[in-house]
């Protein structure tokens, strides 16, 4: 069984993403109701990129 979780980030055009505004999610209802929060704050965010990611547990598998 995979893990997944959701990854958020805002950016603004010409700049780039800001990693300030990375956060993760597991569900993808929490994900999209924080890129609505980035779009109405004041952090100069032009856009929103929602990413499903695996997360990876190689190192506590490892270590068991």
């Amino acid at each position: 069984m995979t893990t997944n979780v959701y990854a958020v980030i805002g950016g603004a055009d010409y700049e780039g993403e800001n990693f300030r505004t990375l956060r993760l999610f597991d569900c993808l209802s929490a994900a999209e109701a924080y890129k609505a929060e980035l779009y109405d704050g004041s952090l100069g965010i032009d856009y929103v990129l929602i990413e499903q990611r695996e997360i990876c547990l190689d190192s506590a598998l490892c270590a068991a």
